[in-house]
């Protein structure tokens, strides 16, 4: 029977993975809360201490501080979150000569190609803000230590208090309030179901002793103004009070522009076929109804 602990329970992907898991016969389930965190993920002592405890087979790492204007204005806060809860954890796995899998989340927002073009794992990456510095710091931990690596962006229906792209797309143009839309970020993310699922099948596959670095995102990109078009307009909440923006025009701290991820290495590697983006956000709008 697999031990899994799911670090950062109580988020967007975290609790979704909880719910996917936890009738699982095969495997015992743990985690840091549903609801709210029942550790302090800052203070390491208590973080090793729980992790030591259960002893799990697998950690998955939901574990983030996204915020990127936040990231920005608290740096130490970032770098406890994003970088050395992963350092501790590691830590602990050489002191004790434990013996888990890992996996960990990052992000596309390291790649900024030009126009339309996607970019593959080996592409020149953009740390351009203290949320990309700190990402690609706790990914050169986990590749030293051979651990899992999604590099992905996700929407989805919450679970809870922290709301997602989609979440923020329907309370704006339901409320008909005057919005701006990015007419210039171009992604390929996925539902959080669709991820979840994924993981899922993989842990079942026992494709987690896998490791290296994986784009996991929809086979093609869609603009963000164009994606909260077509999500508004298949839940009949589409109204045309918003003005399209350059991203950088209008928030403080820098982003990259186009994050299109090319998904092929992971699609060979673990035989599964990922959809398309317009497939996924109709079938997320279905869960707004």
């Amino acid at each position: 029977m697999q031990k899994i602990l799911i670090l950062g329970s109580s988020g967007l992907l975290g609790k979704q993975f909880y719910e996917n898991l936890k009738t699982n016969k095969n495997i015992k389930l743990f985690h840091t809360g549903l609801n709210k965190r029942k550790i302090n993920f800052e203070n390491k002592i208590k973080l090793r201490k729980f992790i030591f405890l259960v002893n799990p087979s697998l950690i998955i790492n939901c574990i983030a501080y996204t915020n990127v204007e936040e990231c920005e204005k608290h740096i130490k806060m970032s770098q406890k979150i994003n970088v050395e809860i992963v350092r501790q954890i590691f830590k602990l796995k050489l002191q004790k000569k434990m013996k888990f899998n890992f996996i960990q989340f990052s992000t596309d927002l390291f790649y900024n190609k030009k126009k339309y073009n996607s970019s593959n794992e080996n592409s020149k990456i953009f740390l351009i803000n203290n949320y990309c510095k700190h990402k690609r710091e706790a990914e050169k931990i986990c590749i030293k230590n051979r651990a899992l690596i999604f590099r992905t962006n996700f929407f989805g229906k919450s679970m809870g208090k922290k709301k997602s792209f989609s979440d923020w797309i329907y309370k704006v143009f339901r409320n008909k309030s005057n919005i701006f839309l990015f007419d210039d970020v171009y992604f390929n993310p996925l539902r959080i179901k669709t991820i979840v699922k994924i993981i899922s099948l993989i842990i079942h596959k026992k494709e987690i002793k896998l490791s290296g670095i994986y784009n996991l995102g929809a086979k093609d990109a869609i603009y963000k103004n164009e994606f909260a078009i077509l999500f508004a307009k298949k839940i009949g909440i589409f109204h045309r009070n918003y003005t399209n923006i350059n991203i950088n025009k209008l928030l403080s701290v820098k982003r990259s522009t186009n994050m299109y991820m090319d998904v092929k290495k992971f699609q060979n590697k673990f035989k599964l076929k990922l959809p398309n983006i317009k497939t996924e956000i109709i079938n997320e709008a279905k869960e707004y109804f």
